[in-house]
């Protein structure tokens, strides 16, 4: 019987949602998809230095994020600006946001 079959799920969804999951389960990624979230579209500059992080391990994050097509990126002179690209993402925020607010002591 096929994972398909078995779960209900189509593989290359599976996959693609996999992807996305892997790429967002760190700590740094989540701090800068939450900002984005928040602030909208901003410089490379500008996350680094909301987020307390050294220039190079930013971009590296960054970076990431727009290979996998969750961030999307635009020059403008000298400036890179990131914003959220996949709406998914929201998801994944949603979803941490509630458990972190659920962990929460009463």
């Amino acid at each position: 019987m096929s994972l398909t079959r078995q779960t209900g799920m189509d593989r290359e969804r599976v996959a693609e949602t996999a992807r996305i999951l892997r790429c967002l389960g760190h700590p740094v990624r989540l701090h800068i998809l939450d900002l984005l979230q928040r602030e909208g579209e901003l410089t490379v500059t500008a996350i680094y230095e909301a987020l307390g992080l050294e220039q190079a391990v930013c971009s590296q994050h960054l970076s990431l994020m727009r290979d996998k097509g969750i961030l999307t990126y635009r020059r403008d002179g000298v400036n890179a600006f990131y914003s959220i690209g996949d709406e998914r993402a929201f998801k994944v925020l949603g979803c941490v946001r509630g458990q972190t607010s659920d962990a929460s002591p009463a």
